[in-house]
């Protein structure tokens, strides 16, 4: 097994980890705010906001974990139609253009933590970098799972190898 498999693969067990975190994290924020508001009447002011930026976290952490799984939703319907050579060709183009796309989000992502690094949450008053280094962190993980993907592909496709990622 490659270095960088095994580097994907404890990559993807960290974010699974810390997707776990996340969403622990999210739904005792959910769960303290109904309380709160309803059983004791008196709402938290923090809740409601670092319930979002656990949300935020989870879809890119989660997203980069179903990118490793190939669980993302694919329609195969002409996939599976198509001569297993030229299926193979069609993926590996898909999976360049994933890549490309990633790289844009990562630079997009990288640029918007920057632009936001001094501006405060109006609750949480944290560094608006912390939810939006999601987005460059998050792609940056499935940049590197496509990345392997790329270079160590199946060495004969197979049912879910061939239309999906």
């Amino acid at each position: 097994m490659s270095l960088l498999i095994k580097i994907s693969d404890g990559l993807n067990r960290f974010c699974e980890g810390l997707l776990i975190i996340s969403l622990s994290a999210m739904t005792i924020a959910v769960f303290l705010q109904v309380l709160f508001r309803y059983v004791v009447h008196l709402p938290l002011f923090w809740t409601e906001e670092f319930a979002r930026y656990c949300l935020i976290w989870a879809s890119l952490l989660g997203a980069s974990i179903a990118l490793k799984k190939k669980q993302h939703i694919a329609v195969t319907f002409l996939m599976e139609r198509l001569p297993t050579g030229l299926a193979f060709k069609l993926t590996f183009m898909a999976k360049v253009s994933v890549a490309i796309i990633l790289a844009v989000m990562i630079w997009g992502g990288i640029r918007l933590v920057m632009i936001t690094s001094s501006q405060i949450s109006p609750a949480l008053r944290i560094p608006m970098a912390i939810p939006y280094l999601a987005l460059p962190l998050g792609s940056g993980v499935m940049l590197f799972h496509m990345i392997c993907f790329l270079l160590f592909p199946p060495v004969k496709p197979r049912g879910n190898d061939t239309p999906g990622f």
